[in-house]
């Protein structure tokens, strides 16, 4: 009994240290909104849940929305910490691509936070910035909070996510103000965005043996179906050196399924399968992907 009342203060400590004393982390209801604090209006949920449905559809980028009253019950870490946390728990985005996102809302807390997958380079952070700038933190500052999450999980889809899916730079929302000042600034940040992507895209297609760029062709993939119609599931990714003639090919998985029938006409469109079941939401939730922490943070 003494031992034990001598070792009860440090297994306290070590208890408290090690988090055992938080509640788990909640479980996703949904893939698209998770509105756990009760915060959305019911036509701006639906609007949201659409959207990122469709952007599902289409590219197989996976994003949630999901609106909390606090951190303190999870755990007590600061802001980033937890939304990378609870984006990897839930396996947001496909596994391979890392291409997922997440919009947490704090309402207790009075903070937000646009958390990316690890898939998105350095330039959409600042463009991911400037949406919570720009497009919620104005409105969360009024008390509008339901417009807000709307506006800014629209913004994200629009100026990051399909950009992204398509191969292109994110593109900054455009600005409400006028006058050149507000021209050049917007035009300053488009152009150091889209010179960081290009150095950054050069530094990752340089050929091995000299150095040089290369050029890359991806050819969709044909796979014939029983009835005459085909499918595109993967493609053949050429890089070819022009300096020095070394080349490479490779198979590369598309992010989208595309249904044709046998006249060539697309039929429908359908994400690529990726892992299901991660997280406490069961299976055939999201992907598997992972953040690194990348995205923007926002208090009021």
């Amino acid at each position: 009994m003494r031992l034990c009342r001598i070792l009860a203060p440090f297994l306290l400590l070590v208890w408290a240290a090690t988090g055992a004393g938080a509640q788990a982390l909640p479980d996703w209801q949904a893939t698209t909104v998770n509105d756990l604090a009760a915060v959305l209006a019911p036509q701006d949920a639906q609007a949201v849940d659409q959207a990122l449905a469709q952007l599902r559809r289409d590219s197989g980028v996976e994003g949630t929305l999901v609106t909390l009253p606090d951190r303190a019950r999870y755990g007590g870490e600061a802001l980033e910490p937890f939304a990378t946390r609870l984006f990897n728990h839930w396996g947001i985005g496909d596994a391979q691509r890392n291409d997922g996102f997440m919009l947490l809302f704090l309402r207790d807390d009075r903070e937000a936070r646009i958390e990316l997958g690890r898939g998105y380079p350095v330039e959409s952070d600042i463009v991911a910035q400037d949406i919570m700038s720009r497009v919620m933190l104005p409105a969360l500052r009024r008390g509008e909070v339901s417009a807000a999450l709307r506006d800014g999980t629209l913004a994200v889809i629009d100026h990051i996510a399909r950009p992204h899916a398509a191969g292109q730079p994110p593109v900054p929302p455009p600005r409400d103000r006028s006058g050149w000042g507000g021209l050049a600034a917007f035009l300053a940040a488009a152009a150091a965005m889209v010179g960081l992507q290009l150095r950054a895209r050069a530094r990752r297609n340089r050929c091995p043996q000299c150095g040089a760029g290369l050029s890359t062709t991806d050819t969709p993939l044909r796979e014939d179906r029983p009835d005459g119609g085909w499918r595109t599931a993967e493609a053949s990714r050429r890089q070819h050196c022009p300096a020095c003639g070394w080349s490479r090919d490779r198979t590369i998985p598309l992010p989208v399924i595309t249904h044709y029938d046998r006249d060539g006409r697309r039929e429908r469109v359908e994400p690529a399968p990726g892992r299901s079941g991660v997280g406490g939401g069961g299976g055939g939730g999201f992907g598997g992907g992972s953040s690194g922490g990348g995205g923007a943070s926002g208090r009021w």
